[in-house]
Formats: C-alpha cells, sequence, structure tokens
C-alpha cells in the first residue's frame, strides 16, 4: 500500500477575473500529473468571479474558492502562504487568474527545484505579450522571477512563517519582492543569488494583452502604466527598508515606506513614462 502524495498548494489570484478564471482553472488541470490543491483567492471580486468558481468546484474537487474582503493581491498572499498552504507540500505555486498555464508546466517547475537543490523558488517563462522574446531573454539571463507564474520550495514557506515574514499591504507587483525573498535568502546581509532561483525553460504561461489601440482597453491600459510606475518607486523603497534591517522589518502596508524615502520620488526623462511617473508620484504623495 502506498501513500497518498500531498497535493501541491496553487494559488490563483482573482480580482474581478468572470473572463478568464476558468481557461485559468482548466490550464491548471493539464499543468501537473500530481494532484493539486487549487485555492482561488477571490479579493473584492463584484463580478461573477466567485459564482463560476463555485459551479467549476462542484465539479472539480481540487478547485477551493477562497473569498476575501479586501481587494489586494499582497493581502491575498499573505493569506495563502500562512492560512492555506500545506507544511507538508514540497513545492508551492502562484498564478494569477488571467493567465494560462502551458500543459505540463507545474511537474516542469517541480522537477527543476528537485534538479537544483539549492534554489528556493522557480519561475516559468512567458509565451505570450509584447516583448516578450526580450522578457524571455532577460530572464533567463538573470534567473528572474515572473509574478504570473511562480513556485517556492515548500520549506522557504516555512521559513517565511517561522520569521513571521508578510508581503506590505499595497505591494504592486509582487514578483520584485518575492525575488528578494529568494535571492537574499529571507536575509537582509547576505549578498544576491541568482542561483537561488532556476528558471524552468520548458514551462510557461499565457496571457492575453491589453491592447493600447483598442478604445474599450484605453482606461485599463492607462491604469496599469501609471501602476507600473508606482511599483518601480514601491521597489526602491522596498530594496531600502529590507538592507540592512531584513524582511522582518517590512512595515504592515506599504505606504507606511513613503514618509521615509521622500528622496525616492524623483522625476526624471523617460520619454511616454515620465508622464506616468508624475502620475504615480501624486498618488503616492497622496496615499
Amino acid at each position: 500500500m502506498t501513500d497518498t502524495p500531498h497535493p501541491w498548494p496553487v494559488a490563483v489570484f482573482a480580482h474581478n477575473e468572470a473572463r478568464n478564471i476558468i481557461a485559468c482553472l482548466d490550464s491548471l488541470q493539464a499543468a501537473a500529473s500530481h494532484p493539486l490543491a487549487c485555492h482561488v483567492l477571490a479579493n473584492a471580486c463584484t463580478d461573477r468571479t466567485e459564482a463560476l468558481v463555485r459551479e467549476y468546484a462542484a465539479d472539480h474537487p481540487d478547485v477551493h474558492l477562497v473569498s476575501i474582503a479586501l481587494g489586494d493581491k499582497a493581502n491575498a498572499w499573505n493569506v495563502f502562504v500562512y492560512e492555506i498552504a500545506s507544511p507538508h507540500a514540497a513545492a508551492c505555486f502562484f498564478i494569477d487568474g488571467d493567465v494560462r498555464a502551458i500543459p505540463g508546466s507545474l511537474d516542469v517547475m517541480a522537477q527543476a527545484l528537485a534538479q537544483h537543490p539549492q534554489a528556493n523558488g522557480v519561475s516559468a517563462l512567458p509565451q505570450s505579450g509584447r516583448g516578450v522574446t526580450a522578457f524571455q531573454r532577460d530572464m533567463l539571463k538573470n534567473n528572474g522571477v515572473a509574478g504570473n507564474l511562480y513556485g517556492l520550495r515548500g520549506s522557504f514557506v516555512e521559513r517565511i512563517r517561522a520569521q513571521a515574514i508578510k508581503m506590505p499591504i499595497g505591494t504592486i507587483g509582487e514578483d520584485a519582492l518575492i525575488g528578494a525573498m529568494l535571492k537574499w535568502d529571507l536575509r537582509g546581509d547576505t549578498h544576491w543569488d541568482n542561483g537561488r532561483v532556476v528558471v524552468a525553460r520548458e514551462a510557461g504561461f499565457a496571457f492575453d494583452s491589453v491592447s493600447p489601440w483598442l478604445p474599450r482597453e484605453w482606461k485599463k491600459y492607462f491604469r496599469r502604466r501609471v501602476r507600473y510606475s508606482v511599483r518601480g518607486y514601491q521597489n526602491r523603497m522596498l530594496g531600502r527598508a529590507i538592507q540592512p534591517a531584513g524582511f522582518a522589518a517590512l512595515p504592515h502596508h506599504v505606504r507606511e515606506l513613503y514618509p521615509r524615502y521622500p528622496d525616492v520620488l524623483g522625476l526624471e526623462w523617460r520619454g511616454l513614462d515620465t508622464l506616468f511617473d508624475w502620475l504615480a508620484i501624486q498618488e503616492i504623495r497622496s496615499a
């Protein structure tokens, strides 16, 4: 008689993803031969996301709905890591609800972790989007982490819990912070080690790009560009907070960093991005 393997916990981040969530969940069914426990972290959804997940879960017992009132991905990440992820899992996976995993990707990512025992985490490669070739090249060169689909070694998640490290609420684009956790090995006094992340070349994810040329997408595209600029300023502040105090010194909410590092909010000419940087600075200052 053989023991049933512990399912791999999967965090599926969803905020108003009624258009994409079923395709995402379908892709996960084909992403692993190992049992999964897929937890859809529906944060502050006002569309049919939760209803669709409930209907889907009725026929897929490995899918579970987690309804979260606060609309914040960083908070949802904390909920998953501290309240849901199994302490016995060899790996935990994280995927955005608007992307689709390439078939077999989670198996490949788990194999990559097994083959690289020094790695704390594993990342999949993008297979779509503008500039995908450059994105892939940069990830492979720097052992980058794409927040759309990545995995953490189970023992690394346990270390996060043991050190009571939480992602500050309001953090945008958590992949940079995750990369820092992995490559600084949860410490603020050690060197940056790219070897702590492995990129699984045969694992990937796809998504539908937002087009700036379609009028119905303009508002979403504009907002996304502002958020990219806010993320850039946040990342600089987070880096300064972590070194050398360490990750346990991170604040409860990222806006607590804004008055600490006002000098970060400089404006330099970056072409069209300068406009979005200026708007991001106004948003940060009014937080």
